[in-house]
Parts: C-alpha cells; sequence; structure tokens
C-alpha cells in the first residue's frame, strides 16, 4: 500500500524512520512519533547535508521520509485519530540545498563577478530577478508569485542599519519568511506588481536568460543558485564587518537562508575570496 516492494528497501527505510526519530527526540524533544512534523524530518535531513552524505545517499533518505509520511497517514485512518502528515512541502527547500551542495562540482558555485553577470541580463522582469535573488539570496521558485500583500515596506536592517525593502515568502511550516532587497530594487518590484498586478518569472526562461548572461560577461554559468551563492558570502562579509563574530555570521547567515543548521553555511563559503 506504500509502494515499498521489496524487504531489503523495507528494512532501508526503517532504519532511516529510526534514525529521524531519534533525531526529532535528540533535537526537539519530540517522544511520540504521532507528533512528528516536516519540520522535524527536514532538520533531519539538513544534518544529512551538513555531513556531506553523498547526493544518491541523500535521495534515498529523502524518498525514506516520503514513506514514512505515508505511514503515519495509514496509521491515522486506520486508528481514526484525524491527523494527516505531509512532509512534501517542508522537504523541498532542503531537497534544493542538497541538488546545490552535494551533487558533485570543482570549487565555489558562486560566480567571480556576480554584478556583471546581473547587468547583463536583458529581460526587464529577468534582470529584476536576478537583482532580486542576489540581493536576498531568494532561490528562483521563490519568486514565482511575488504578489502586493507580500510588500512589507521599507525600513532598517536590524543589525546593519541598512535601509532595506522587505518581501514575505511561505517557510517551512507555512511560517513567514522576509527577504531584503536595496531600496532601488524593492522600488522597481512595487511598480512592477502596480502595473502586472503580480511578480513572476518563467524558470526555464529566465535560467536561460542567466546563462547567456554569464557568457557575455565571460564567466562559467553557475545555474540561478550561484546567485544565492555569491549572497551567502557577501552576507557573511557584511555582518563580521557589522562587529558579528564567526560563528554569528555563520548562524545569521543561515537563518536568513531558511535553515535549520548553521554549519550549512559552510558549504556556501567554499572558494571565498
Amino acid at each position: 500500500n506504500m509502494g515499498i516492494h521489496s524487504y531489503a528497501t523495507a528494512d532501508a527505510y526503517r532504519d532511516v524512520w529510526r534514525q529521524i526519530l531519534e533525531h526529532a527526540r535528540t533535537e526537539y524533544g519530540v517522544r511520540d512519533v504521532e507528533k512528528l512534523t516536516g519540520q522535524h524530518v527536514s532538520g533531519f535531513l539538513e544534518k544529512k547535508v551538513s555531513e556531506s552524505v553523498a547526493y544518491a545517499t541523500f535521495q534515498q533518505y529523502a524518498a525514506a521520509a516520503e514513506k514514512l509520511a505515508a505511514a503515519l497517514n495509514g496509521y491515522a485512518e486506520r486508528h481514526g485519530t484525524g491527523h494527516h502528515y505531509d512532509f512534501h512541502g517542508a522537504l523541498k527547500d532542503v531537497r534544493e540545498t542538497a541538488r546545490e551542495l552535494l551533487t558533485r562540482f570543482d570549487g565555489s558555485r558562486a560566480y567571480d563577478r556576480p554584478a556583471d553577470v546581473v547587468a547583463a541580463v536583458a529581460k526587464e522582469n529577468h534582470h529584476l530577478a536576478a537583482c532580486i535573488q542576489h540581493e536576498s539570496g531568494a532561490r528562483v521558485h521563490e519568486l514565482s508569485q511575488i504578489r502586493a500583500e507580500a510588500l512589507r515596506g521599507i525600513s532598517s536592517d536590524r543589525l546593519t542599519g541598512e535601509e532595506r525593502g522587505y518581501f514575505a515568502m511561505e517557510g517551512k511550516g507555512g511560517k513567514e519568511g522576509l527577504k531584503a532587497v536595496s531600496v532601488e530594487t524593492y522600488q522597481r518590484l512595487e511598480q512592477h506588481i502596480a502595473q502586472h498586478g503580480v511578480f513572476k518569472v518563467n524558470e526555464g526562461s529566465y535560467r536561460e536568460s542567466l546563462r547567456k548572461a554569464a557568457e557575455i560577461s565571460g564567466q562559467r554559468y553557475e545555474e540561478t543558485h550561484g546567485l544565492r551563492w555569491n549572497w551567502a558570502q557577501e552576507r557573511y562579509a557584511t555582518l563580521q564587518n557589522h562587529g558579528r563574530n564567526e560563528l554569528q555570521a555563520m548562524c545569521e547567515v543561515s537563518r536568513e537562508m531558511g535553515h535549520e543548521r548553521a554549519d550549512i553555511t559552510m558549504h556556501y563559503l567554499k572558494g571565498k575570496q
């Protein structure tokens, strides 16, 4: 019923389930399997990313986590508990993080000259998307639908005092997260939404624009998450320049990226100049 078709796979999945539950108990104090949430599962998977497991191994862990939700839903249905488990949304970001950090590559995925890449993006809404990514560290799917109700206005960065424009996005577990961009970019975003009703980009065509921009600027194409790497490195340096030590800066960058674990930031700092 859960789509597990061999005893070997069932044994492997049960082993991962035990690890997930042990992590939930140790890190979150959860002692009842029925109280397991997507946050607990994504926290476990982030731990595996921070341990630099092979990408194929991570995929096995993620698949087991999805089957755990199916098992819990089956139990809930049989016993009439009224609970429902859906880890897919909570795992979306950590899956993308794993793809960024665990697939094989040489050195850093950050662009050498990110400003040149952004400047070379021709199409207006793609250029705006590139500015937002470079200035906020947002993932491309987080830019797919930004509406007026997500705009939060201009205010001072609580850590640097710099004036920034903020917009909201849905984070893990449905909680609201905020992304910050320059005042100029925020005003462009406001104007675009006022004119079109929503800011959105087609991910495929945006990636193609960014690929061409990388070629024009004479740099290797690092996909859309290359700008996210640039943001992480630049934000880390900025926070240190404003009095945060290495650990404090690393924790803050991880929090702003939406990660559960601070040590994931270390991956983004590889090859930092």
